[in-house]
């Protein structure tokens, strides 16, 4: 697949023009997916820095690297603007101070971790980056556009980060498939994260608000209106489960709240079986 990346560069001086990368950010508008990563040692910057601005530099591209997380977890009327190929090449184009960016090329990858990789191999020197094993969701999110994309279910009818409410429960779903009433509502996860406990607050919260929805249902916000959201509407989870050698105690608590909420758990190797449902519900309602 075809990703773009730009790689972050640290110019003292843009006078002087000398610069060194400190990291790049890679990712695809088709898949919604993006990443960056900044390099772990600075000491190729510092011995640039006779001014004493990586510090300010530095806590810019930090900043980026926290909006693009930020992204997965607030609703797309919400928050800063998307990461995007257009978004990169404005910033190549407009900065031209201490932090500039190069313009955005395409790179072939399964995945933007893996366009990283690649990137970091042959542009960035970071003789001290630590490879990470564990996946994050973005695989479980890919295989929920192709299941839908698979089965025609209409784009206009897919909502992603969506916000679903309930009572005095709110928080956002990776996909909520509408047509005048909600049909499907589906959370991707990714139990290979390492920081368990804050993974585990996460899964508390996001089962709370199910609860609630299958007492009492609640509402999906749209662009221009709130929509039904039945108790009895089919959720799903795209789950990555954690890696054969590390317990998950994020799982554990997951796989409760599955089973007590009537959440149909799948992986993202068989997540085709939402296309379909989704599918057949938009087709009942015409």
């Amino acid at each position: 697949m075809a990703f773009q990346f730009s790689l972050i560069r640290f110019v003292p001086d843009p006078a002087r023009g000398e610069f060194v990368n400190i990291g790049a950010v890679a990712g695809s508008d088709e898949a919604r997916e993006w990443e960056l990563r900044l390099v772990s040692n600075l000491s190729r910057a510092k011995a640039l820095d006779d001014r004493g601005v990586l510090s300010n530099a530095f806590a810019y591209a930090a900043g980026l690297e926290d909006h693009i997380a930020a992204l997965d977890l607030l609703p797309e009327t919400a928050g800063p603007e998307p990461i995007s190929a257009e978004l990169l090449r404005r910033r190549a184009m407009e900065m031209h101070n201490i932090i500039q960016f190069s313009s955005p090329a395409p790179v072939a990858a399964d995945s933007a971790d893996a366009a990283l990789e690649l990137v970091f191999d042959q542009l960035v020197l970071d003789a001290a980056r630590k490879s990470f094993p564990f996946e994050k969701k973005h695989r479980a999110q890919g295989a929920a556009r192709r299941a839908y994309q698979a089965h025609d279910v209409p784009a206009g009818a897919v909502r992603e980060r969506a916000p679903v409410r309930s009572g005095v429960f709110d928080g956002t779903f990776d996909f909520a498939v509408h047509n005048g009433r909600t049909v499907q509502l589906v959370q991707c996860w990714s139990f290979q994260l390492p920081n368990q406990a804050d993974l585990a607050e996460q899964v508390k919260a996001w089962s709370w608000l199910v609860h609630e929805l299958r007492q009492a249902g609640g509402e999906l916000t749209t662009a221009d209106r709130e929509v039904e959201v039945s108790s009895q509407v089919e959720i799903y989870s795209i789950a990555i489960r954690p890696a054969d050698d590390h317990e998950s105690s994020a799982y554990e608590e997951a796989q409760a709240a599955f089973a007590e909420n009537d959440v149909v758990e799948l992986s993202p190797d068989a997540a085709d079986p939402i296309g379909e449902r989704a599918a057949d519900a938009l087709a009942a309602l015409a």
